[in-house]
């Protein structure tokens, strides 16, 4: 994990700003809902060295600070639509209307409570993108249900694409 998510040290040595931002949302000890942590992981070594990898619990401020000051920021985390287990959705949170958010996350509104708050302090990257894995079981402990182990690669090779159709590079 980077201490602070809007700086990274890429290859060359020196600090400079991300560009892009790669958030994994969740508890890894509830399940299904560490999926977020567990393919933001396996995403990590898909990406360029100059994209900043945070690991969160889903509290908005913690999202906020995540994000802040970069051009694109993936949020990966465990939903619920009702759909199939492992199912794999990529939604742009700020392409439609943010009443869909609360129904996908987990988290209790947390990421459409953080989009909201991004939106009022002026604080929401150019783009911002959920990879959303469906999840059955939250119940307390480790591990995830197979369906979800299945969909960790998949996710972290959509995470892979998106960072890489937002310019290469991050």
């Amino acid at each position: 994990m980077i201490s602070d998510p809007a700086a990274v040290t890429p290859r060359g040595g020196r600090e400079q700003p991300a560009r892009s931002v790669v958030v994994g949302v969740g508890n890894p000890w509830r399940r299904d809902d560490g999926v977020g942590h567990r393919v933001v992981e396996a995403a990590r070594k898909r990406l360029p060295p100059d994209v900043a990898v945070v690991l969160v619990d889903g509290e908005p401020t913690r999202l906020l600070e995540a994000w802040d000051g970069v051009d694109l920021a993936v949020v990966v985390d465990g939903i619920r639509t009702g759909g199939r287990a492992g199912a794999v959705r990529c939604v742009d949170l700020l392409a439609g209307p943010l009443v869909t958010v609360p129904a996908v996350s987990s988290h209790s509104g947390g990421i459409a409570e953080a989009v909201e708050l991004g939106r009022v302090l002026g604080r929401l990257p150019a783009r911002l993108v959920l990879i959303g894995v469906e999840i059955t079981d939250e119940a307390d402990g480790p591990g995830l249900s197979p369906a979800v182990v299945a969909a960790v690669g998949p996710a972290a090779r959509r995470v892979a694409e998106v960072v890489s159709s937002a310019g290469g590079e991050g």
